[in-house]
């Protein structure tokens, strides 16, 4: 006994079956600066550590704690974050060790980044800082945190100005229509 579907059922299910596949896609699609940091931090150590030093765990973690010493901004918080702090921040985790064993026995950025981030999810949370194009960028769009960001970028003081749009303007910054 064969059945004869109608072309508006076929229709229907095909169309149903589309937007099933179209959100499972969707559902897997990955933000591109997901673990941004973590992986740009753990990499740097990745290529910093010498054959020599991997072979032991307190050999990578002299690495890191190198690297944090002299990290700034994004980076140092990462240290922070990873449990390699300095005297004036002191740590917030202890991954420090989980980190080095995996580095020894070989585990790219990517792996760890993505390990760590079932463990502490802040690690992941973690973003560069958004680059402007100051000659492309209507200025008086943006807001004063990002204004300030540009004006610090550039090298021009800010504190205690109210007027950040004006000040970039003054500056030489064409790109306010």
């Amino acid at each position: 006994q064969q059945r004869d579907h109608s072309p508006a059922m076929r229709a229907s299910l095909l169309t149903g079956l589309a937007c099933l596949v179209s959100l499972a896609v969707a559902a897997k699609a990955v933000d591109p600066r997901d673990c941004e940091v973590c992986l740009a931090v753990i990499s740097e150590l990745d290529s910093r550590v010498t054959p020599e030093q991997r072979k032991t765990v307190e050999g990578i973690e002299s690495v890191m704690q190198t690297y944090c010493d002299v990290a700034k901004g994004k980076e140092k918080t990462m240290c922070y974050y990873m449990g390699i702090g300095d005297k004036e921040l002191g740590t917030a985790g202890g991954v420090k060790r989980e980190i080095s064993g995996s580095l020894s026995r070989g585990i790219n950025a990517k792996r760890l980044c993505t390990r760590m981030k079932k463990q502490d999810a802040q690690m992941c949370e973690l973003r560069f800082d958004q680059k402007f194009d100051v000659k492309n960028t209507d200025l008086t769009k943006l807001r004063v945190k990002e204004l300030r960001k540009i004006c610090e970028d550039e090298g021009i003081p800010t504190k205690g100005e109210l007027d950040c749009v004006r000040l970039c303007v003054e500056h030489s910054f064409v790109g306010v229509s």
